[in-house]
Parts: structure tokens; sequence; C-alpha cells
């Protein structure tokens, strides 16, 4: 039987003699504080990245900082949604005790996050671009345009620069891409329009690339690389179909991690974390030694390779309400290492959004839905694509050792009753821990609109 949500796995088997020579490698002897850069993609799914196994997209710069550092291949998100993510990567907390667990919502008034944390400790905090976070007594960034990202690089005092790259959130740029030559995930099904709009993302993809080049490029310059712990992670995945559900292909993300010293070059890690665990990672990197009563917890051991494990049970949750043409349609999961279980609070509802209801975002949106729905009258295939993510069952289970994509629901397989008995009441703690009320939350929650002229790419 699992524990509750609050047991973590943060020894490992290791001798104290590999930790002393793990340390011993290490140099202490300056009172240099580390400084730290915390670079974020938005929308960028985990297999779109060379380092990942995608061998079509350009991306030598994410690749670089695998080769150089540490991959993580169980990273999570709590939300795949851009407001939730982020807050929840700023403060440490779950999105319902932070109190933003809808998109373009408001943290809670008196919520710390990072920048409460580590100004006090004389580091200047810095958010460079996309923002998408409120309100600003929560988060006291210094707030500084793209273009003046890499200047931070250079500051006196020790630094925290937050990098939030609007790339590769649509709408997409043009590139070189043949949309008939890409790999689609199973998840979606081959259409022109999904395979134009995934050749525009991919290019968008490689424009984040370079941005993370010049950064990277700038802090050699600096001289500042082997004193700085870099971390690259997108926020959750792609928007279409794996942005705004609890599926794998939303809440399961890319993160890099590279510190000279620190973290040994080329290596990946099976450790299970969560984007709440980033700021106390942080916290214990910098050598605080706060007693915040945070949700997550410090992975600092994993990066230096004295643990192989750190979580074992990810939670994630979802609120439709509060996004663009979003009806209630709450979901909520757990994961463990293997098995995954979701609930949808709203079986009855459908999961609507920007892409599939009511709101043309762009002109390839409108008839990416359009077409997919047009071609599952007469494919097979594509209309099985469709059920999936228009028509979920109120449970839902699934073997992630041998159905990663999540297609083949195992929730009335008996021989897996007490797993899913199990998960569900680990789901049912953490929601009361959380003060998540479920449906009844989101149906307070007004129904969002936004008007065409203020749809920009930063949203």
């Amino acid at each position: 039987m699992m524990t509750s949500f609050l047991r973590f796995r943060v020894g490992g088997l290791f001798s104290v003699v590999a930790v002393a020579l793990s340390f011993a490698a290490h140099s202490f002897a300056s009172d240099e504080k580390p400084n730290i850069i915390l670079f974020i993609g938005d929308d960028h799914s985990l297999q779109d990245s060379g380092c990942y196994g995608n061998e079509t997209v350009r991306t030598p710069n994410i690749d670089r900082l695998a080769s150089e550092g540490i991959r993580f291949d169980r990273a999570f998100t709590v939300s795949a949604m851009c407001a939730v993510s982020r807050s929840a990567l700023y403060t440490g907390l779950y999105p319902h005790r932070n109190g933003c667990h809808m998109n373009h919502g408001l943290t809670r008034e008196g919520t710390q996050s990072l920048p409460h944390y580590l100004k006090p400790l004389g580091y200047r905090v810095v958010l460079a671009e996309k923002t998408h976070i409120k309100p600003k007594s929560v988060y006291p960034f210094e707030y500084v345009k793209m273009e003046e990202a890499a200047a931070v690089i250079d500051s006196e005092e020790p630094f925290c620069l937050v990098v939030a790259s609007h790339e590769p959130h649509g709408p997409h740029g043009k590139g070189d891409y043949v949309p008939e030559e890409l790999p689609l995930p199973p998840f979606l099904p081959d259409i022109p329009s999904i395979r134009e709009k995934t050749a525009g993302y991919y290019a968008d993809i490689e424009a984040l690339d370079k941005e993370i080049g010049l950064i990277l490029d700038r802090l050699e310059q600096s001289g500042k690389a082997s004193n700085t712990l870099f971390i690259y992670a997108g926020d959750h995945g792609i928007g279409i179909m794996a942005k705004w559900t609890c599926y794998e292909a939303g809440l399961h993300v890319p993160l890099i991690a590279r510190w000279p010293g620190r973290i040994e070059p080329g290596t990946t890690t099976e450790a299970m974390i969560s984007f709440v665990d980033v700021l106390p990672t942080f916290l214990e990197a910098v050598g605080s030694d706060s007693s915040a009563d945070l949700d997550g917890r410090s992975f600092l051991g994993v990066l230096e390779g004295r643990s192989e494990e750190h979580r074992d049970l990810i939670f994630g949750a979802h609120t439709n309400r509060g996004i663009i043409s979003g009806e209630p349609y709450p979901v909520r999961s757990v994961r463990g290492e293997r098995y995954k279980y979701i609930r949808n609070l709203n079986p009855e509802g459908q999961p609507t959004n920007i892409t599939t209801h009511g709101f043309k975002y762009t002109e390839s949106d409108s008839g990416l839905w359009g077409a997919w729905k047009e071609k599952a009258k007469t494919d097979p295939e594509a209309a099985r694509l469709l059920a999936r993510v228009m028509n979920r069952p109120a449970e839902e289970l699934y073997d992630l050792q041998s159905d990663p994509w999540e297609f083949n629901n195992l929730t009335d397989d008996p021989s897996l009753a007490e797993t899913k008995s199990t998960l569900s009441a680990e789901l049912d703690q953490w929601m009361l821990q959380q003060g998540d009320r479920g449906l009844e939350g989101e149906l307070e929650i007004p129904r969002f609109h936004f008007t065409p002229k203020r749809m920009r790419k930063q949203n």
C-alpha cells in the first residue's frame, strides 16, 4: 500500500563514503553565492527536443544542456495551463493552496513566492518577458523585456533570473519544416491542418532554442557559468489536446539542469519531481534554511547524484472554467511509478476550450478542429481519438509502463481494483488537504471571455 501524499523518497542506496566524496569534489571554499537561471518554454512538449528522442526538430542548445547536465525523464507540472503551472512553480504550492487553480486567475494575497525568499538573501530576482501571474504583490519580481534578460547576468549581486519565453506558444510562425515529413504524437489524427500547425510549432521550438543559446553564451562570456544553476523546463504540453488535460501529454514536461562541478554531465534520472519542488530546490541550493510550509521538497540530492528517487506520487489538477470558452469540467489525477488514476468530476459535461468551441483564435485552430470532426465521420481512428478527448468516463486508470499514451482505460479491470482504490484514496486525501472542493468550487468561477483584439501571443 502507498502511504499518504506526504511520503517522499529522499534517500537512495548509496554509502556515506560516496556522499562524502561527492561533496569533496565541490568547491565550497568560496563564500560566493550561486546564481540561478530558470528558463521556461511555453507549451513545449516532452517529446519535442532532440535530447528526448525527436530526430526532426532542431534543438542544439537544449541538447547541449542535456549533454552538460542532467535530463529528467519524469518531471511534471501540476496543471497543463500557463497561469496555474507558473504560479505553482514560483510559490512551491499546489494550485488550490496558492489560490490560482484557474487560468487567468489570481494567486491568493499574502502568498510568498520566489522573490520573497531570495531578495532577503541579497539576490536580484528578475523575470524576463512572459508573466501570466498576478497580483504583483505576490510576485514582486523585477520585470524586464526579453532583450534585457542577458544583461542581468552581468549583475554585481548574485542573481536569480527567470526567462519566460513566449515560444513555442501559438499562434505559430513560419519555418522550413515540411508538414508531411513530421512525426505526430499518437493522440492526434493525421490531417493536413494538424501537420501544418506542427510545422509552425517546430519552427517556434527552434526559435526557443536560439533564445536559450543566447543566454547560455552570455553566461559563458561572463565567467559565471561554473557558479550558476541553470534549469530549462517546458511549462506543459502542446496546445492541441495535451494542454488543458491531466494526461501525461500535458503534465509530463521536459526538464534539464546544469551546474558545473555539482551536476555530473550527460546524466539522466527517473526520479519523479513536481514543479512545486523547484522553489525549495533553489532555496537549498543557495543555502537557505527556510522552514516555509511548502508543498514541494528539494531535489538537490537528485541533481548532485546523492539520491536516485524523490516522489512516490505525482498529483495533477485541471480547472476548465477560467480558460477561454471553458465550461465546467474539473479533472484531478495521481500517478505512481507505474499506474495513473484520473477522475473527471463532471463526466456528463464537455471539456471545451478555445480550440474546440465558440471562439476563433486563429484560422488554423478553427480549421484544425473542424477538419478533425469532419474526418471523424469517415475515419475510425480519427473518431476514436476525438471520442477519447471529448467523451470521458468518471474514472480512468492506465498502466503507463505498457500504455504511456493512455489509450487503454483499465478502470474496470478486477485485477487492478486494489490499485485503483489506493490511488483514489490518495487523491481524496490530497484534495482534502488542499481545500479542493472539486466541481462545487469550479461552478463558482465565472465563464471567461476574451475579445479578439486582446488576444495576443503572451496570453
